[in-house]
């Protein structure tokens, strides 16, 4: 009995914390694009935008590309293997954290990315999306 209570304690803190941290997740850039461009740029079918990764490891990249770009880690680890195999295009540059990309994003006004924190974001860029 106390190990079914136990995993049900579990399975509701998870459940519980996934809301949360899923509607802190950006999109950021100082262009204004829509939100179908996105999954365009982060999967090199679109040139108009140089997006950024966050580190392979984070749970915030790992939210991005199951929610916005609709795929795991490892299908886009094998779309970009492809496209860089072809010469059709060169793997996206990864950031240390969301301080690194919103200064990557400011500083570069082709530049787009996303972070974890949407206080984070000043009024010099638009928020393209939300995770």
């Amino acid at each position: 009995m106390k190990k079914l209570v136990v995993f049900l304690i579990l399975v509701t803190a998870s459940i519980l914390s996934v809301p949360a941290f899923a509607q802190n997740g950006v999109v950021v850039s100082q262009t204004e694009i829509d939100e179908a461009s996105v999954p365009r740029i982060y999967l090199g079918q679109s040139r108009v935008l140089n997006g950024v990764n966050l580190p392979e490891d984070s749970a915030v990249r790992k939210a991005f590309e199951e929610k916005l770009l609709g795929q795991s880690g490892e299908q886009l680890k094998r779309h970009w293997a492809k496209l860089k195999f072809t010469g059709r295009a060169t793997p996206l540059n990864e950031l240390n954290g969301d301080d690194a990309v919103l200064e990557y994003v400011l500083n570069n006004p082709q530049g787009i990315g996303y972070i974890s924190d949407k206080s984070k974001v000043t009024d010099k860029l638009n928020i393209i999306a939300t995770f």
